[in-house]
């Protein structure tokens, strides 16, 4: 989504937080200045379950909860509906901890319909949902230039088919081509990602050389970033690998 729109979505994860698994540290910019504050004024590191989702993780989810509520789901929307897709919302397991702080600081709690949901609803908020599916049917005719569906951000069957049809360890890259960098679970990891280590090494940083995309890596890339004026969001897209003269 950050190559449709930059900077539309940023890493939380310097904040005082716990991570879940399945946990996908993004929110819009508002919604987390107003999470640091109100885990400032709890004095607690916030447990997170679930916080930015992508498309494909938003319908799997959506598919258990039309199976009778497979996996303890309480309540989903199809995608793109929820406003996790927007980085708009996080879930917690410690919910009535954090209906006392959230609220105040414009999170709305959504007590017995979703007990582990917290949404943002102060200022600066955007509805970006159309952006997540922009963002897969681009992806999708990246890579399937025989089978092109329409890039308007619209969820529909075409564009639900071709999600379903997705495989789920991504596409391969062809030759030539560079892979997106990030942090996720579990760490990318490769011959692209040393080669990113060693021109950060070169570019006068302290970085271990691993071959592994992980926090360590992800905060020298912020660092980097910083330094070149770019966003500093731990992602290397082609503007960083520009930067890195790769």
């Amino acid at each position: 989504m950050n190559s449709l729109v930059p900077g539309v979505l940023v890493p939380f994860d310097d904040l005082d937080v716990n991570l879940g698994k399945a946990a996908w540290p993004y929110l819009q910019a508002p919604a987390k200045r107003t999470l640091a504050r109100a885990i400032q004024a709890a004095g607690q590191k916030m447990t997170i379950t679930s916080a930015y989702r992508t498309i494909a993780q938003q319908q799997i989810i959506y598919n258990h909860y039309l199976n009778g509520r497979r996996c303890g789901i309480q309540l989903a929307a199809e995608p793109p509906n929820s406003n996790h897709q927007s980085g708009l919302a996080v879930d917690t397991p410690f919910y009535n901890f954090w209906r006392q702080y959230l609220p105040r600081h414009s999170w709305r709690w959504f007590g017995a319909r979703d007990l582990v949901h917290f949404e943002y609803v102060g200022f600066g908020r955007r509805r970006i949902n159309s952006l997540a599916v922009q963002a897969f049917q681009r992806l999708w005719n990246r890579y399937n230039p025989n089978d092109l569906i329409k890039e308007d951000g619209k969820w529909g069957p075409q564009t639900r088919r071709r999600l379903e049809n997705s495989p789920v360890g991504g596409f391969d890259i062809p030759f030539g081509e560079f892979r997106t960098l990030r942090l996720s679970k579990p760490y990318m990891q490769g011959e692209d990602v040393r080669q990113v280590q060693n021109a950060l090494f070169n570019a006068g940083f302290e970085i271990e050389i691993d071959g592994f995309y992980g926090k360590g890596t992800t905060a020298v890339v912020k660092q980097f970033q910083k330094q070149k004026g770019l966003t500093a969001d731990g992602i290397v897209g082609p503007n960083t690998r520009r930067a890195l003269e790769l």
